[in-house]
């Protein structure tokens, strides 16, 4: 018999993707509880910070201010001597990669989503679960005893050796380096002169970020060094870097050392029934170019409104699995490049070193390129394919300058009868937004069959920033949904309502889910007796 899951979503793993994924399904209106096995926050960081697109996403929901206030800025990377990679001119209000130590972002994070009503247990191991048809049952552990827990759908955020991924039977294909990295927290005497520096050479690689008051994230790997579990020694490390750098750069007053292997993995699915993977969980990478925790983020973002629709009963066929299908090849593409420039950095050939250098620094001297590769690294070019956009027959769409599943970025938005707005902080919500730049509205008004589910805006007139463009309706993650040229009006208000169907499902309120997988009981972390199930209460 199946048991009434007591929240709607559980959350395995109290990280950022975790975390941002709890926020998601809060503010998408969604129960949420996170079990995280650890007893408190770690305070090692091995992700060194979020890039342009990562601090658009969590600006969506008005997280990413308080990021800002405790990270640094940097505007520009340099891979190799006499070459870089500039975010300074990137279109977005967060044109530099802002340097926070994870431990930072996961503070931030966890105040939003206890902010917004999510449960966090702590000390709460998952070793059993279990699903069916209308939910998953977990099995749970503490040093105070063991428990249940329910709900409709699980997610594992639960990092490389996934619990959730193990139990759910997930393969998670791939290899593991021969090489052992050293990263470190740590100051340095005379440190190199460039905001963030990666140089590679002779079979090595090393990686500088400042974060500020003296202290550098360090990351240094050698082909010649296999893997030990030897700890780390300031003298070892002085060594590498000397090596690397030509001189001795004098680290000192660490605030961590530590060796970790580097693996090369992707899960065969994301999602399998009522249980999902995202994160580390679900794609482990080559650290080199610092995309894991960006990625991680970006998945939560993409899954948590499609899920929250999924729970309470709108979403349309299909939208759930669209997780994996835009997700997956995001990952595929981060794997097959931070591999090929791992393999390239910590080559012991001279000849392929001295090219490498070479044709870096003539391509990136070029400033469009450099450009074209800021927007790269930094997100801002990643888009997804048009997918359930491209469903709806299009009024014009030839050289528009957005299209299905593109980024959007953060104009800002005139209105009639009102003052002009970020379009950004029209979505703290997690609604679709309509910008309809009609004259009469048409398109606004269609959107009230819809009800809560997409925030109308009348423009009321053409954009500078969306030239041609006569409608845009935008997901709640940022994307284009669906875009409509203005050279045929006439036909735009039924393009329009085959595209709410296409995303928001069906007209008219959304339907609720069935009762055995609803309800808005969360659990707390209890103390059960030997002999019977813990107790709930309902969240405040």
């Amino acid at each position: 018999m199946a048991i009434a899951p007591e929240q709607s979503v559980i959350v395995v793993g109290a990280g950022p993707t975790g975390l941002a994924l709890a926020c998601e399904l809060a503010a998408g209106g969604v129960s949420c509880t996170v079990l995280e096995r650890r007893l408190v926050p770690s305070t090692q960081s091995r992700a060194m910070g979020l890039y342009s697109r990562t601090m658009e996403v969590l600006d969506l929901r008005g997280h990413a201010y308080g990021l800002v206030a405790l990270g640094r800025p940097v505007s520009r990377m340099v891979p190799a001597r006499g070459a870089r990679v500039d975010f300074a001119e990137l279109d977005t209000r967060f044109p530099y990669l802002n340097v926070i130590p994870q431990s930072r972002t996961e503070e931030v994070l966890q105040q939003r989503a206890l902010d917004l009503g999510v449960t966090i247990e702590r000390d709460a191991e998952v070793y059993g679960l279990a699903q069916d048809g209308s939910g998953v049952t977990l099995q749970v552990r503490s040093g105070s005893g063991e428990w249940e827990e329910s709900a409709d759908f699980v997610v594992g955020c639960d990092g490389a050796h996934s619990v959730v991924r193990e139990l759910a039977g997930i393969a998670f294909r791939g290899r593991t380096y021969g090489i052992a990295p050293i990263l470190a927290d740590v100051r340095l005497r005379k440190p190199p002169p460039d905001d963030v520096l990666i140089l590679s050479g002779g079979g090595g690689v090393m990686v500088s970020v400042p974060y500020g008051d003296g202290l550098y994230r360090i990351a240094v790997a050698r082909r010649d060094r296999p893997w030990t579990r030897e700890p780390v020694t300031l003298e070892e490390l002085g060594e590498v870097l000397t090596r690397a750098l030509g001189f001795d750069p004098g680290p000192h007053d660490p605030e961590w050392l530590a060796r970790f292997k580097i693996h090369q993995r992707i899960a065969d699915q994301y999602r399998l029934g009522r249980v999902l993977l995202a994160g580390d969980a679900a794609h482990l990478h080559s650290p080199l170019g610092g995309q894991g925790l960006n990625l991680g983020i970006q998945d939560a973002v993409n899954l948590g409104w499609k899920l929250a629709a999924q729970v309470q009963g709108w979403a349309p066929v299909g939208l759930l699995d669209s997780y994996e299908a835009e997700r997956r090849p995001q990952a595929e593409r981060i794997l097959r490049a931070t591999d090929r420039a791992t393999r390239v950095a910590t080559t012991a050939s001279p000849t392929v070193t001295a090219l490498r250098r070479t044709a870096m620094a003539k391509a990136l001297s070029y400033r469009r390129i450099r450009k074209v590769a800021g927007e790269s690294i930094s997100g801002l070019r990643n888009g997804y394919a048009a997918g359930r956009g491209a469903r709806v027959p299009g009024g014009g769409l030839r050289g528009l300058p957005v299209r299905a599943g593109q980024r959007v970025s953060d104009l800002t938005v005139p209105r009639v009868g009102a003052a002009p707005v970020r379009l950004y902080s029209l979505m703290r919500d997690g609604r679709f937004v309509l910008l309809d730049l009609g004259e009469d509205g048409g398109c606004a008004a269609v959107t009230e069959a819809w009800g809560s589910r997409v925030s109308p805006v009348r423009v009321g007139a053409t954009m500078p920033e969306l030239p041609g463009v006569g409608a845009l309706l935008v997901r709640p993650d940022g994307y284009a949904a669906w875009v409509d040229g203005d050279q045929d009006p006439g036909g735009r208000e039924e393009r329009m309502r085959l595209a709410l169907h296409q995303w928001c499902g069906v007209e008219g309120p959304a339907p609720q889910p069935a009762p055995e997988v609803t309800g808005g009981v969360v659990s707390v972390a209890p103390e059960p007796a030997a002999s019977q199930e813990p107790a709930s209460v309902d969240q405040a």
